[in-house]
């Protein structure tokens, strides 16, 4: 038997998802934002979307700088997404507070997490607002990813648990993929 969902959390059908490190720029200031709505849409040119709450500090300076960073954290960033993503940059240094490392990206002026195990960078090319978040459309103008974690895709080593990508069920629960199974 199945039981209805409350429309406030039908989007949780759709979890897990990989959760992000969104790394932003905007007049020489640097924010981060954890980001768990991020989706591809196309492959030429490989496009993905975001979408931010427009109450967020990140909102604007994306909004305005156009220029973004995906960082894809693993389990031992755990803590340091949640405080991402409860904490505001405006009133709080997280970076700084939470010991995270910028390193400088490979595209753009917007630097990576660097304790991350990938790294998209992406460049706003269009927005819509069709419900209480802001949808950002990004071109990806490349990707890195830790050699021993992805290969075409992630690998999904048995004993190597912290090169996982972390994914986000919702609220403060988060998991990591499980068995690799592929299809005959």
């Amino acid at each position: 038997m199945k039981k209805e969902v409350p429309l406030s959390q039908v989007h949780r059908l759709l979890a897990p998802r990989p959760v992000c490190l969104l790394t932003t720029r905007y007049k020489g200031q640097v924010n981060v934002m954890t980001i768990a709505w991020v989706c591809p849409v196309s492959l030429e040119p490989p496009l993905v979307v975001m979408a931010v709450h427009p109450s967020c500090y990140t909102h604007d300076m994306l909004r305005r700088s156009e220029e973004c960073v995906l960082n894809i954290p693993g389990r031992p960033l755990v803590e340091q997404v949640l405080r991402c993503g409860t904490a505001s940059g405006q009133d709080l240094d997280k970076i700084a507070s939470l010991g995270l490392t910028l390193e400088s990206g490979h595209r753009l002026e917007v630097p990576w997490i660097g304790e991350c195990l990938a790294h998209l960078e992406c460049a706003v090319v269009d927005l819509v607002a069709p419900g209480d978040h802001t949808v950002f459309v990004a071109e990806v103008l490349g990707g890195w990813a830790e050699e021993e974690a992805f290969d075409t895709v992630w690998l999904a080593p048995e004993d190597g648990e912290e090169l996982l990508p972390l994914h986000h069920l919702g609220g403060r629960q988060f998991c990591l993929m499980g068995e690799r199974i592929l299809a005959p």
